[in-house]
């Protein structure tokens, strides 16, 4: 079953509360101080049980209206059954019955004022207000059997599913008098009374003037001697389909809660001003650096295209594949210094070397390979021996050859020597 805390205020921040839940479906009973409730509200449906002296419990009969409506006309055609201002007067009302009546709980603001801060300094919330005259025992829902709850100096009388009224125990004959006179055609046949701790109340005057009553009025009485608090009954008896939750219109949840950010209104109007503005500043940013991406984007294309012809240019890889050919330009660069160098070195000695003719010069494995044509085998030698002296150079002859008269030879030069 659902966990559910029944409270029940006292005087001086002093409560009781009955806990019902899996473990105790029949209801715990707890006393003490109202803070004290707030460890078993842990997870419950909190049902504030006010007391129904507080509270007129009324039904009439009214047009079919809207709700906001009805909500409006009640207070109106109540005002002649009621001794307060309507304006200092709180109406909740329950759904329109099958004979087109509305009943409705009336109560004095300061009142539910009064019970809701008291929660509200215990650190509680309650889910339901309601009359705790709608949580006595009713046998019949169709008005033929009243209940009757007699709780020390204090009488709960139902006399239908959304009616009843709380008084004092000394005016208990009057009241039941004048209830039954209002009953018109349709009064009960049964009284159902329930006398909570009372063992010998069978045996009270109280006992002996409801049975002439009842008795006078050809009513039966049936008595429910109870030896549990009041209390208990009254968690197990409370029926919130039928019920009237006081939490209505001024005092809704959600009413509440506008109260509590009225205050915060222009604060947070302004957080709203500020945060659209926000979103829009960074709407513009990210439509601005798109465009600049975009174009950035064009650019690097058109560069790696200038620089790489012919190269297949792929989305997303542009920096890998930029890096992978400079790598490559940067190892025909080392290749081209290496080549030049050696020519530099080589170079003067072979300008001054008489009757030689170069034919091919190469450079291939970090060494510059020369086809050349000399005088005779002693100048070659003395070329070789120059190229080593002079140009610091390491000088291999890999071939020499005389044809008519001149030396045709091939050289390779490497630095180091």
């Amino acid at each position: 079953m659902r966990k559910q805390l029944f409270i029940q205020l006292a005087e001086n921040d002093a409560a009781s509360w009955v806990l019902r839940d899996d473990e105790r479906p029949a209801g715990t009973l707890f006393r003490g101080l109202l803070v004290e409730a707030v460890k078993s509200a842990a997870g419950a449906r909190v049902v504030l049980l006010a007391p129904a002296m507080d509270i007129l419990q009324a039904s009439i009969a009214m047009p079919n209206l809207s709700r906001n409506r009805l909500a409006k006309a009640v207070p109106f055609a109540l005002e002649e059954q009621l001794a307060g201002d309507v304006d200092e007067l709180h109406f909740a009302l329950a759904s329109r019955d099958a004979s087109g009546q509305v009943a409705g709980s009336v109560v004095a603001r300061t009142r539910i004022d009064a019970w809701l801060e008291s929660l509200k300094s215990a650190g509680l919330q309650a889910d339901v207000v309601a009359s705790e005259v709608l949580a006595v025992p009713l046998a019949e829902s169709d008005g033929s059997a009243w209940s009757l709850l007699l709780a020390g100096e204090r009488c709960l009388l139902r006399t239908g599913p959304r009616q009843g009224q709380g008084f004092d125990l000394g005016n208990l004959p009057a009241v039941l008098r004048a209830a039954l006179d209002e009953s018109g055609e349709q009064p009960p046949r049964r009284l159902d009374v329930y006398p909570c701790q009372a063992e010998d109340f069978a045996d009270s005057a109280t006992h002996q003037a409801l049975s002439e009553l009842c008795e006078s009025q050809g009513l039966s009485l049936d008595l429910h001697p109870q030896v549990e608090d009041c209390a208990v009954l009254l968690a197990r008896g409370f029926d919130e389909q039928q019920a009237i939750n006081l939490l209505q219109g001024d005092y809704s949840r959600r009413e509440q809660l506008e109260k509590l950010l009225r205050p915060w209104r222009p604060a947070l109007l302004l957080l709203g001003l500020w945060l659209v503005l926000q979103v829009g500043v960074m709407g513009m940013d990210y439509q601005r650096l798109a465009t600049e991406d975009h174009a950035l984007r064009e650019q690097i294309e058109a560069v790696f295209r200038d620089a790489f012809p012919g190269s297949r240019l792929v989305a997303g890889q542009e920096r890998a594949l930029m890096e992978r050919g400079l790598e490559k330009l940067r190892g025909g660069g080392q290749q081209q210094a290496d080549f030049l160098t050696l020519l530099g070195q080589a170079g003067p000695v072979l300008a001054k070397t008489e009757g030689l003719k170069l034919r091919t010069v190469r450079y291939k494995g970090d060494k510059l390979d020369l086809e050349l044509e000399i005088a005779d085998l002693q100048a070659l030698d003395k070329l070789k021996q120059r190229l080593a002296d002079e140009a610091r150079l390491a000088v291999e002859i890999i071939s020499a050859t005389s044809r008519e008269g001149r030396v045709e030879s091939r050289l390779a030069l490497g630095g180091g020597a």
